[in-house]
């Protein structure tokens, strides 16, 4: 078998391919790249039994077959080639040859028979949705859910679709953050895809060059489709909390205020904040709102910020790491504060809402 494709075309897919290969794991087959060549054309296959991935090569073959190679050795290959002109791989009796201009690799590889299948959702419903607006979703949210992997229900991004509205919803206990997007379907189903597989979509998304993918769901794996590339998850089998409870349903006191003022002010009292209890107190009176923090081997800090309130007075704390990461996924040059009272969720989100909202849990005072 011989493969004969651009040294960017291979890089660039390898590249896609690889990042779904686990670190660790107790069979070797697991650590290697599949090719595939068939008459319907070359691709490269990866999988951690949680999240598969499949990619077209664009090359020219000679023969039909499959092998096997080390993800890790081939990636390293690869790098080190230049990244213009062809590449020649040529597979035959269990080793791989890479050629390229005066440079060549002999390389073994594994039984192809021992990589896992890596099956695509056949039925259930499919949509398609603009690259680019998932892709905001899932950067506006993902960075709110559980890293401990052992929290299974809150390691993973929430995915509910129905009257119309696609969300995703993530938290780690202490915030939660919301994207939503109308959809013109009427398809109705929720469930949670762990924070790792969420991670890869979210990679092969920031470089997909089409404006529209398509994704799949058959009750038990999720897939998301461009002309060349397939991600196949598998739903995390455990339900997530009740993310509705967590939402005020009313307010007490409205700030408007600028986001490029507060992060300024932010990042300047977390200099103390980090020295000390890690809070930042805020208090809104009248048409000003007050930013302090307070250590006692490192000092005190306060800013002032002048804001549009509605409602009462209030005096609440929290983490500034919080609302500093909230306000960096907000995209409008204001945004809204929106309190019940000082032990209450703060909802933070742009004006009118506009399809993100951010909660998080405010801390004791201190």
């Amino acid at each position: 078998m011989k493969i004969t494709v651009e040294a960017s075309e291979l890089s660039n897919k390898i590249s896609i391919v690889s990042k779904t290969v686990p670190s660790k794991t107790i069979k070797p087959i697991m650590e290697c790249i599949l090719f595939d060549l068939s008459q319907e054309g070359t691709y490269l296959h990866a999988t951690d039994l949680e999240t598969g991935v499949k990619a077209a090569l664009d090359c020219e073959t000679e023969e039909f077959g499959k092998f096997a190679v080390d993800a890790k050795i081939l990636y390293e290959i690869v790098r080190t080639l230049p990244n213009e002109g062809k590449v020649q791989l040529s597979f035959s009796s269990g080793l791989l040859s890479v050629e390229s201009g005066r440079s060549r690799f002999r390389v073994p590889t594994m039984d192809p028979s021992e990589f896992p299948q890596v099956t695509l959702p056949a039925e259930g419903y499919s949509l398609a949705v603009e690259a680019k607006t998932i892709s905001e979703m899932i950067e506006r949210v993902i960075f709110c859910a559980a890293k401990d992997e052992f929290m299974r229900n809150l390691n993973g991004v929430f995915w509910e679709i129905g009257n119309g509205f696609l969300r995703l919803v993530a938290s780690d206990g202490f915030r939660l953050a919301l994207a939503e997007e109308r959809l013109a379907t009427q398809s109705e189903s929720n469930f949670l895809i762990s924070l790792k597989s969420m991670k890869e979509l979210q990679s092969i998304l920031q470089n997909c060059s089409q404006s529209t993918v398509t994704i799949r769901y058959d009750g038990k794996r999720l897939s998301l489709s461009t002309s060349n590339i397939e991600t196949v998850m598998r739903v995390v089998e455990i339900d997530f909390p009740d993310y509705k409870k967590v939402l005020p349903k009313a307010f007490k006191s409205k700030v408007i205020l600028s986001k490029n003022d507060l992060l300024e002010a932010l990042r300047r009292t977390m200099v103390i904040a980090k020295r000390g209890s890690e809070s930042a107190k805020l208090e809104i009176n009248e048409e000003v709102l007050s930013l302090s923090s307070r250590s006692p081997d490192s000092g005190e800090v306060n800013e002032e910020i002048f804001v549009r309130k509605e409602g009462e007075d209030i005096v609440a704390a929290f983490n500034p790491t919080f609302l500093l990461e909230a306000l960096r996924h907000i995209h409008t040059d204001e945004v809204e504060f929106n309190f019940v009272d000082s032990t209450s969720p703060l909802q933070i989100n742009p004006l009118n809402v506009e399809g993100y909202l951010y909660i998080v849990m405010p801390i004791r005072i201190v």
